[in-house]
């Protein structure tokens, strides 16, 4: 081990010394800029074309002599994510901003709104500025780059051994763990790697990143490390086909295990729309594209299914156990009439998960809000002198413009005073109003989600 481990680490478990670290990190890389940089405009010619000297640059860097920037040879530069900036510049062929519309990264359907997860984040680091134990959100994949400076220590624990981790960090620090249920996604843990091995039979392995040089996560691998001195460097998550199973167990455990919290996106939103965009893609008049006949493509669309197949089961054992306790379920392809925009914005106020097929609501709650909200906006616009009409008038456009939960939140806040519920707590909150005055809106039919299944399925074969 080196000697910046023991240091370290002696600090950690005897707190015998005082150690004051700053550590610059989750910088959005849109707004502080990405480390990997762009060509500027002043490197090209008129036709667009880069200059001798860029391309003898480019050449070196990528390895294969053509200086295309795939590091395939072939001149083409179809593995250099050029994309072009608002002043003309092209993005570095490695760029992280570029990822997640990979063909095979799931995540692109999310959108590249989500700083961290589809858009890089840049970390700043000096002596002992650590990362915590932790797994990425959903438990996803990371690629992370050292762009320069001193190296890192990174410690890492396989997937299979996670739950033991869980155990043993519950063993460790019980009162936290139940004070705290998303400790671990507080990323303010350390535990000894010699701890977690020697007592708990956990594995750990340790590695060097030096500068210039990848480090990959995989689904469920808790990791942890620190900086051996000042540096720079970058990182962004992904979902692959090897993903979609553990992203199913990430869902499942915010909801059950003892380390609750809130999903960052609707996971069945997600795996539909991939599974609709493979579809589209291999049903295509055109003929099946040289993307979709792509081995990991049909590896994506195999994993779509079959957890297609899971949430078509699921959604049908829910809404029919709906029925029969007498909650009306009604089909809204705009679900919660127009009133929900994004993920977060349709949280379960039971478990926190995000049932984006199925949203089951109390009406008469619902009413009774609108009611308030309309008589509290009238007696405003009466005591400022204004038309009671008019103000009525403008909280139903906001209403019919898609305003979260009636235009009465802001920044995607969940209005508290109308708690929508998953399926499996249709029935949920403390209102008291029974059965007959809950509603579930259905956004996707069932047999919609098997008859897609069925059509990756025709395509990609069996398991």
């Amino acid at each position: 081990m080196h000697a910046r481990d023991l240091w370290l680490w002696r600090i950690v478990e005897t707190n015998a010394e005082r150690v004051s670290v700053e550590y610059g990190s989750d910088l959005d890389a849109d707004v502080y800029g990405s480390g990997f940089g762009l060509y500027p405009r002043a490197n090209y010619d008129g036709n667009d074309e880069i200059s001798d000297d860029v391309m003898s640059r480019r050449a070196d860097a990528d390895g294969d002599g053509d200086g295309d920037g795939d590091g395939d040879g072939d001149g083409d530069g179809d593995g250099d994510c050029d994309s072009d900036s608002e002043d003309g510049a092209r993005r570095h062929a490695w760029d992280f901003s570029e990822l997640v519309n990979h063909p095979s990264n799931i995540l692109r359907v999310v959108g590249g709104d989500i700083p961290g997860l589809t858009r890089p984040w840049i970390y700043f680091g000096m002596l002992f500025s650590a990362f915590c134990w932790h797994v990425e959100d959903h438990y996803l994949g990371s690629v992370n780059y050292l762009h320069d400076g001193a190296p890192k220590t990174w410690y890492s624990i396989p997937p299979a051994s996670a739950s033991a981790f869980e155990r043993a960090v519950r063993t460790i620090v019980p009162t936290r763990v139940h004070d705290t249920p998303d400790l671990l996604h507080r990323l303010v843990t350390l535990v000894p790697p010699g701890v977690l091995r020697d007592a708990h039979g956990v594995p750990v392995f340790q590695t060097l990143q030096k500068p210039g040089t990848f480090i990959v996560t995989w689904p469920r691998a808790y990791h942890a490390g620190f900086s051996h001195g000042y540096n720079v460097g970058e990182a962004v998550n992904f979902g692959t086909a090897e993903w979609v199973p553990f992203g199913r167990a990430a869902v499942e455990a915010y909801v059950t295990s003892s380390f609750k919290r809130n999903a960052v996106f609707s996971h069945e939103r997600v795996l539909l729309e991939t599974g609709r965009r493979h579809a589209r893609s291999f049903a295509s008049p055109g003929g099946v594209s040289d993307e979709a006949r792509a081995p990991w493509i049909a590896s994506v669309a195999r994993m779509i299914r079959d957890d297609l197949f899971t949430i078509a089961r699921e959604q049908r054992t829910g809404r029919d156990a709906a029925l029969t306790r007498g909650v009306r379920v009604s089909a809204d392809d705009d679900c919660l009439g127009g009133r929900v925009t994004h993920d977060h914005e349709v949280v379960c106020a039971e478990c926190k998960s995000m049932p984006y097929l199925a949203v089951a609501r109390c009406e008469t709650c619902w009413k009774l809000k609108d009611h308030i909200e309309l008589s509290q906006a009238i007696a405003r616009a009466r005591a400022q002198g204004k038309s009671a009409a008019g103000a009525a008038l403008a909280l139903g456009n906001d209403r019919a413009k898609g305003a979260p939960y009636g235009g009465t939140t802001r920044e995607g806040r969940r209005d508290l005073n109308r708690p929508v519920f998953c399926l499996k707590h249709a029935l949920g909150g403390a209102c008291g109003h029974p059965a007959r005055e809950r509603v579930v809106n259905t956004r996707v039919d069932v047999r919609e989600i098997e008859d897609l299944a069925r059509a990756l399925g025709e395509f990609v074969g069996p398991s």
